[in-house]
């Protein structure tokens, strides 16, 4: 009786952290969409700098409530720092100035799939983890794939190459910040860290923009849902999500979950602005998503 007990739960369980996967998937492939939504109205970092500040606004009093720990050092707090302007300033900006500048969603995902594919295999490398055979192919699949995007979007379709400048630099500076945030933030309190992360590329994002940008916006009803969603959805539901599933010890679920960010950010580009592939960005798509595949599923037991 216990056993068949047993079984129920460990389905409903398993049930239960499905559909969680599936909604932070389809949240978190949500960010370069709402990013084009938004785009035509605003400029890159004044969007950024809003979308920051309200999501530091949403987050603190969460902090206070919870009882976060704040890093107990200047040392602690440069890290963070550091990690933040990679994570948040760097990455973002990227993707926004990327967009602006005629970069399709779908495509950018492609790129920047790459990033948990790329942070796995060097900090595995830099913290003397082996790197098997099969995870190499993958990187090397996934490198091909995005070389194949770029090709088509490049030579048939006319993206400016600043566009795809502007992409890889944010794929380097997630990176970057993924393996810094590893190496020198492995014990601070997610909410309070994220929080700090936030307000400061709040102020980094605004001073861009004031001395880059003209500052215009046009407050339509696209930008509006662009930015409410992004603070909601992306920093506030679908950050809880990305907390909650690695509390349930499903690492190795979550970093397989993201080569299927970018088919489900290109489909989502297809239906709201009709972005489409030819035949050798949709060869790359498959070839990329492949390769993530290799470096991330379960081996067999």
């Amino acid at each position: 009786m216990s056993a068949g007990l047993g079984g129920v739960g460990d389905r409903k369980s398993g049930l239960v952290l499905a559909i969680v996967s599936l909604a932070f998937v389809l949240l978190w492939s949500t960010g370069h969409i709402a990013t084009k939504l938004g785009d035509p109205y605003i400029e890159p970092f004044k969007f950024l700098a809003i979308r920051f500040s309200l999501s530091t606004i949403v987050l603190v009093p969460i902090v206070l409530v919870i009882g976060g720990r704040w890093p107990r050092s200047i040392t602690a707090a440069r890290h963070i720092a550091i990690a933040g302007l990679l994570i948040h300033a760097g990455y973002l900006g990227g993707v926004f100035v990327a967009i602006d500048l005629g970069l399709s969603a779908g495509a950018l995902a492609v790129i920047t799939g790459l990033q948990p594919l790329l942070t796995g295999i060097v900090a595995a490398s830099a913290f003397g983890e082996s790197v098997t055979r099969r995870q190499w192919s993958g990187l090397v699949l996934g490198l091909g794939g995005v070389a194949l995007v770029v090709w088509e979007k490049a030579v048939f379709e006319g993206t400016p190459r600043l566009a795809f400048v502007a992409a890889f630099l944010c794929l380097i500076s997630i990176t970057c910040g993924a393996i810094y945030q590893k190496r020198f933030c492995p014990d601070e309190n997610i909410p309070a860290m994220t929080a700090i992360q936030l307000c400061l590329s709040a102020v980094i994002c605004a001073a861009v923009s004031l001395t880059i940008e003209t500052g215009a916006v046009d407050w339509t009803g696209e930008l509006i849902i662009a930015i409410g969603w992004q603070v909601i959805f992306l920093s506030a539901v679908a950050t809880a999500l990305l907390y909650w599933l690695l509390r349930q010890g499903e690492t190795t679920r979550m970093t397989g979950l993201f080569y299927l960010m970018a088919p489900t950010t290109a489909l989502m580009g297809w239906l709201m602005f009709g972005e489409t592939f030819g035949p050798l960005g949709a060869a790359g798509l498959l070839v990329a998503v492949a390769g993530f595949w290799l470096v991330f599923r379960r081996r067999a037991v």
